[in-house]
């Protein structure tokens, strides 16, 4: 047994269960904000009280995104697409590097559509590989679909650069101005880091997936639903009742919708519109109606487990706001900056920060303030500053749980099968994120 295998197998035997990890790390940040801020504990239980259902609505929509992109995945057509580009993979390198790839694609379209479409493309390729006896690895096809996440911050999908260009943004005061895309998404150093990062995570992937020196397809044994009865489309067998003009006809009228919803707000892309182009499709491509409704039932049960995590991840990050550690420990960093380090550190901190507080959003309207403060005094280039804290976000979604929901959820893999992996390949993506960093800093 080489080292990758049993580190993953220490990893397997150790790691809780997601819901468990959510909560050691509820009692973890309630423990750090009572030793390291003044916040009685009995205000802090109110405000993690409070903060619980702040991402309800958040909780709602990527709930519907996981149960309308499975029902989506099951329709024939759909299905016999999925089973095409599979069927490009000839070898397991292939493989990863589709789903690599393909996942990244979309993440930096817009980042919702990116773990769906990785899990769903990685789902097929296993279900491909299974017949083929293609010796792929699924859990670290899993973790080449989650690490679109690695770059989903440097395209079109960035909640941060978007957020700085948009006027009336939190920080357009702080800043002075507006900061165009032209200074952070579409300079040639952020550009070069999108090709530099996938690289590294291909030629990452590749390596882990020689340490394991596989004969078949791994699936791990202990899955909720072995792989190849949990990718059957059973819900489909099931006789169609209904005429298919009344799910065709109500297909076509969300489709308009959504048409006219592009029309009037272009290309920017979000939950609420994703969804809705979902469920056309979904509509459109089904039998009938009875068909559409059971297969969301049986979509309904893949996303349901994961749900509950949402509220403990709010209360995790309203306790980490509200009681001012977060901001605390960022300007305990700033303080301690140099011109050269100042993208450095808001990179690191934001990746910590990220991994209690699993929003790009947030993140920026907490730690944007004091960098930017920083930055103007240090002479440091404000847009390279936007992204520092953007690069940090994204780096340590690759081992956060809060993110990786909707994945798991679509390929019936758990955290333990995953996170030994994804933490190998965060650790090797720093390196072309500091990188890029550091050219930025240098040229500006």
């Amino acid at each position: 047994m080489g080292w990758l295998e049993r580190f993953q197998e220490f990893i397997e035997n150790r790691l809780p269960d997601p819901l468990t990890f959510a909560l050691t790390l509820t009692a973890f940040m309630a423990l750090l904000a009572v030793v390291l801020t003044p916040t009685p504990p009995t205000a802090l239980l109110m405000k993690w009280g409070d903060s619980l259902s702040a991402l309800l609505t958040f909780t709602m929509q990527i709930g519907l995104t996981i149960i309308l992109a499975y029902v989506l995945a099951q329709t024939p057509l759909m299905q016999s697409g999925l089973k095409r580009l599979a069927g490009l993979a000839k070898t397991p390198a292939q493989a990863y590097v589709l789903v690599i790839l393909t996942a990244a694609a979309f993440y930096l379209i817009s980042w919702p559509l990116g773990p769906i479409t990785g899990a769903l493309v990685a789902r097929e390729i296993a279900r491909e590989a299974v017949t083929r006896n293609n010796p792929v690895h699924f859990p670290l096809m899993a973790v080449g679909a989650l690490s679109g996440y690695a770059v989903w911050e440097m395209g079109y999908s960035s909640s941060i650069a978007l957020a700085v260009a948009t006027e009336g943004n939190p920080t357009q005061e702080i800043i002075g101005r507006l900061i165009p895309i032209q200074e952070t998404l579409l300079t040639h150093w952020n550009l070069l880091s999108i090709v530099t990062t996938l690289t590294v995570i291909i030629v990452t992937v590749l390596a882990l997936h020689r340490q394991f020196d596989l004969k078949e397809p791994y699936i791990p044994e202990d899955l909720v639903t072995p792989l190849e009865t949990s990718f059957e489309e059973s819900p489909a067998t099931q006789p169609a009742q209904g005429r298919r003009r009344w799910s065709l006809l109500t297909g076509l009228v969300l489709a308009a919708y959504v048409v006219g919803w592009f029309a009037q707000k272009g290309l920017s892309l979000e939950l609420n519109i994703v969804n809705w182009t979902f469920l056309a499709a979904g509509l459109l491509l089904v039998r009938s109606l009875p068909h559409y409704s059971a297969l969301f039932a049986d979509g309904a049960r893949v996303a349901a487990p994961t749900l509950l995590q949402y509220p403990l991840y709010a209360g995790i990050m309203g306790m980490a706001i509200q009681s001012g550690l977060a901001q605390q420990f960022t300007q305990g960093l700033v303080a301690i900056a140099t011109q050269t380090t100042l993208p450095v550190i808001a990179f690191l901190s934001a990746g910590l920060i990220n991994i209690f507080i699993p929003s790009g959003g947030a993140q920026w309207a907490l730690q944007g303030p004091a960098f930017i403060e920083a930055a103007k005094l240090l002479d440091v280039d404000l847009g390279l500053t936007a992204m520092s804290v953007a690069y940090g976000d994204q780096w340590t979604n690759l081992i956060q749980p809060f993110v990786a929901i909707p994945l798991l959820a679509l390929t019936g893999l758990r955290l333990k099968h995953i996170f030994g992996l994804a933490l190998v390949l965060c650790a090797a993506t720093s390196l072309p994120l500091i990188a890029g960093l550091l050219v930025g800093n240098m040229q500006g």
